[in-house]
């Protein structure tokens, strides 16, 4: 495509871009802000009064960063602890595995 398009065409939607940005960029924009906006809701509704409110950059991957899977893994464990701690359920036991 680029092969075929003037400097003048490239120009315009460079420019366009800048106004109304294309790609993954501005999708991760928009989730952000709707997943912004219902966390909190949901903190409006269902925490203590004055709980503080999340931000759009909670939302917004950083695709830089490089973690490993274990560290991942441990992100996400300790995000379901602190749920499961914050609501009372009590960690289940895994599964014996029966040989």
């Amino acid at each position: 495509m680029l092969d075929e398009l003037t400097s003048s065409q490239l120009s315009e939607w460079e420019a366009y871009n800048r106004l109304d940005p294309i790609g993954t960029w501005r999708d991760d924009f928009r989730m952000a802000f709707l997943a912004m906006t219902m966390t909190n809701l949901t903190i409006d509704v269902h925490d203590k009064k004055g709980a503080q409110h999340v931000s759009m950059e909670d939302f917004i991957p950083n695709w830089d960063a490089t973690a490993t899977v274990e560290e991942m893994k441990k992100v996400f464990k300790d995000i379901v602890q602190s749920q499961n701690k914050k609501m009372g359920i009590q960690p289940r036991k895994p599964p014996v595995k029966k040989q």
